[in-house]
């Protein structure tokens, strides 16, 4: 034995060396190569030749065909409001200083689920785009006069319902739209300044806000009172009856700021330091995942975007809630984001303040972690066939007569 020793290291030694270099160049190469699939791939920032290039995106809706509407700032030109359509290269402008200069009263910019994009310039008035045509939706002042921030719509027994998140004088409300006429507005005795609105189920919406305490009664400095999240269930039926809050929860800290849904039809509420997955008035999960935006992407996932030099990125699906890592941190600090087709667009300025166009296709991470297992798989049949191999060669060169 120890004279097949002494031959195998002596007469094969260039042999087998060379062949434990190679090895370990496989061992070493296949490990760069698994490890390089560990972090998050699909987001990368755009070169975009859009209309949108080169100004900051304050505010987008993208169409289900692919095109968008924009709301965007150049220090130069001041705010213009379009829809682009990539694929017919064809451009409408709606809003511009050198024609209607209302682009800066634009208060939202958003997608109902018909599609139609709706958005206000005045009191009393919504405006929706839809297939290029732009129509006016006008409301008597007899209940009173009131800013729209906001718009929800479901589909009700009678026809689409629509609830107004208003500005009324220096608080904010709710006003349904029975036919063409405003409810009076929800009672604003809470104190809560209201951000956002969205339907929840038939004849039930959900809002999100903002409670101002008196100084100090929160428990925070009596000389800088916090302001406290709040998620609010209100229940309106599409009639002329005025809208009603069921429901106030209070929560710790930070702002809610975003609703997104998922595949499940459950909504998802984005905060800046807490989120919420929202079953049903009675069951609301908490996550601590602090996003700048919540998106739902078009096949039900939910997106959890990270503020300006984030290394991560979170989503939710039916499996549950992931983290990514990601491969270079956030290069944007968001000021807009939308979906279409494969890709979540997120909008906003680097580091040094320039707009930039950052996207994530959805598919591309899905595609490697499914090679990730092959990879893995090939790496330990190779391995194993290349150990085999040199063991076999060396009992063969063990038991050869010397």
């Amino acid at each position: 034995m120890a004279g097949g020793w002494r031959r195998l290291l002596e007469e094969e030694s260039e042999h087998q060396w060379l062949s434990i270099a190679a090895f370990l160049v496989f061992v070493i190469t296949g490990a760069f190569a698994i490890g390089a699939t560990e972090h998050f791939v699909g987001a990368e920032l755009s070169n975009s030749d859009a209309a949108h290039a080169g100004g900051l995106v304050v505010d987008v809706a993208y169409h289900d065909d692919g095109a968008y509407t924009a709301l965007v700032y150049t220090p130069e030109a001041g705010y213009h409001l379009f829809t682009e359509d990539p694929a017919t290269n064809t451009l409408l402008s709606i809003y511009s200083p050198e024609t209607d200069d209302y682009g800066a009263d634009v208060r939202f910019l958003k997608t109902m689920p018909d599609g139609e994009i709706l958005f206000s310039v005045q009191n009393n008035q919504v405006l929706g785009l839809t297939d290029g045509m732009m129509v006016t939706y006008e409301y008597p002042t007899n209940n009173g006069v009131f800013g729209v921030l906001d718009v929800a719509e479901q589909q009700g027994e009678t026809g689409v319902q629509r609830l107004l998140l208003t500005q009324e004088g220096v608080n904010t409300s709710f006003r349904g739209i029975a036919g063409m006429n405003p409810t009076h507005a929800m009672s604003t005795s809470l104190g809560v300044q209201w951000h956002t609105v969205e339907a929840h189920s038939q004849g039930l919406w959900i809002a999100l806000g903002s409670h101002h305490s008196t100084s100090g009664a929160d428990g925070s400095s009596p000389a800088t009172p916090q302001p406290r999240p709040v998620l609010g269930w209100i229940a309106w039926d599409g009639s002329d009856a005025t809208p009603v809050i069921q429901k106030v929860h209070t929560y710790d800290g930070g702002v809610f700021h975003s609703i997104a849904s998922t595949a499940n039809g459950q909504l998802v509420i984005g905060g800046t330091t807490q989120s919420l997955l929202v079953y049903d008035a009675d069951r609301v999960e908490i996550f601590e995942v602090p996003t700048v935006q919540v998106i739902g992407d078009s096949e039900g996932t939910v997106w959890f975007l990270g503020a300006l030099g984030s290394t991560t990125i979170h989503s939710l699906d039916d499996t549950g809630l992931s983290t990514h890592v990601l491969g270079r941190p956030v290069p944007v600090d968001l000021s807009s984001a939308g979906k279409s087709g494969d890709f979540v667009h997120v909008h906003g300025v680097n580091a040094n303040g320039d707009p930039v166009h950052w996207s994530i296709d959805i598919k591309a991470n899905g595609s490697i972690e499914s090679g990730r297992g092959f990879l893995n798989l090939v790496y330990l049949l190779v391995g194993g066939v290349i150990l085999a191999s040199m063991l076999r060669y060396a009992l063969v060169e063990l038991r050869r007569p010397a």
